[in-house]
This record gives structure tokens, sequence and C-alpha cells, in this order.
């Protein structure tokens, strides 16, 4: 299995802090959130990782190359992708750019903008299922895109904030922005609508709006893996890295 990690993008709600380095470079007492993810990914027993570049792409090429020798990547080998027009497009872009490793192998798909326990990481690759979302219980502090999930936890349905209704709030289940893609999964489904939405709705979407069309057609494709509130944290401004900083 391999793994994804986009980090694409300018950052723009951190700044000053990204002034100078791409987001996923912040620093959780100390620690990049990259740095963190990397040694999370190596102790899961990932063996290869392509990162998706985008704002001070080669910032981030120059301090993972110095901060990580082979003997801390433990046999893992690193590639990069870029999205050279990153300020203009979304993620959906980002992947879609990456799609000859996506189709590749079996994926963890990550966002750069987490901090969260390693363990997560482990668990999900240790899973037997072979698609998986991983979503937490909603609570007020979370921001963006939700799921819902039936009784075998087979996601239903990815809802946008702008049509999140706060009656329903108790039946939400957030994206973490991890996901875990099987190459089947990834070559059948994903990447043929992927593909078909770009070419009618342009690059400038998110690529969960993709699985939103997947579930709505056939739910027992992808489940959500359960996380609890207290062990991941996405740090969007400076607000959101001062309760990182407690939590991790």
């Amino acid at each position: 299995m391999q793994a994804m990690i986009l980090a694409a993008g300018t950052g723009s709600r951190l700044r000053p802090l990204t002034n100078e380095v791409p987001k996923c470079m912040v620093k959780v007492n100390g620690v990049p959130m990259i740095e963190r993810a990397i040694d999370a990914l190596v102790a899961a027993g990932i063996k290869k990782l392509i990162i998706g570049l985008g704002y001070k792409s080669e910032v981030l090429k120059d301090f993972i190359r110095k901060t990580f020798d082979e003997k801390r990547l433990n046999g893992m080998q690193i590639e990069f992708g870029e999205n050279p027009d990153y300020e203009k497009t979304n993620n959906i872009y980002s992947l879609y750019l990456l799609k000859d490793f996506f189709k590749a192998d079996d994926t963890l798909l990550l966002e750069s903008d987490l901090v969260y326990k390693p363990e997560i990481i482990k668990s999900l690759v240790e899973n037997k299922e072979k698609n998986l979302a991983v979503v937490s219980h909603w609570e007020d502090w979370m921001d963006g895109t939700v799921t819902l999930l039936n009784n075998s936890d087979e996601i239903t349905n990815f809802i946008v904030k702008k049509n999140q209704k706060q009656e329903d709030k108790n039946s939400y289940y957030k994206t973490v922005n991890i996901y875990k893609f099987s190459k089947e999964f990834t070559n059948t489904y994903y990447l043929p609508f992927l593909e078909t939405f770009m070419n009618v709705f342009g690059k400038n979407s998110y690529y969960e709006t993709c699985l939103k069309f997947i579930a709505e057609t056939d739910s027992s494709l992808l489940k959500g893996f359960k996380i609890d509130q207290s062990v991941w944290y996405e740090v969007d401004n400076a607000d959101d890295l001062k309760v990182a900083e407690s939590r991790f």
C-alpha cells in the first residue's frame, strides 16, 4: 500500500505563519505537521509516499530531503507531483494530476493540514475493509463536509457546509480528510467520476464531491472509519493552531 499527501495550496488563512513556508510546515509544538504525518506513515509500514505540491514547493522538498534520511524512512520512498495552478484550482485538480500514481496501488489519501495520533494510520492500514473514510462525530468546532452513515457504517451521503441543517447535526460525521482506497475502487469508480466531474464543472472543486456521487449511487462502496473527536484536529487558522498545541 502507498500513501498520497496533498500539500498544494497557499494556506492563506494561516498567514503570516505561512508567508515563507507551505501550510503543512507550520509547527505544532515545535514539529511541522508534514513531519508528523510522514513519521506516522513510516510507523504504519507504508513503503511509498507521493506528495502533491503547490505553494513554496521547493521549500517543502528541501525540508523533507534534509529531515528524512534513509534510516528514518525505513525503506519508504518519497516522490513528488506538482500542481502549478494551485492558486486557481482546488484539491480535485491536485489529485487528478497524481492520477498515474493514484491508480497504481491501494492508497491512503491524506490532506496535509491535520494533526492526529499516529495510531490512526496504523489502524486504518490494518482494517479489513478496503475502502474507508475516516470520520468523527460532529462537534461545534468542526467545519466543512460531513457524512451520513447507515447502520452498517456505510456512507450514504456527503453534505457540504451550505447544505447542512442544524437540526440534523446529531446524525452528522465530519470527514477528517484521511481515506483508504483500494486500487479497484480507484480505477473502477473514483477516477472515472473525478475526470467526468472536472470535464463538466472544472477544476475549482473538492474531490469529496465525487465521493458524494459514488455514495449516492452505491453506499456499499465506502464505509466510515469512526475515530474519537479528541485524537485529531484540523489547523486552518491561528486559533486552530492553539487548540492543536493544547491537544498534541
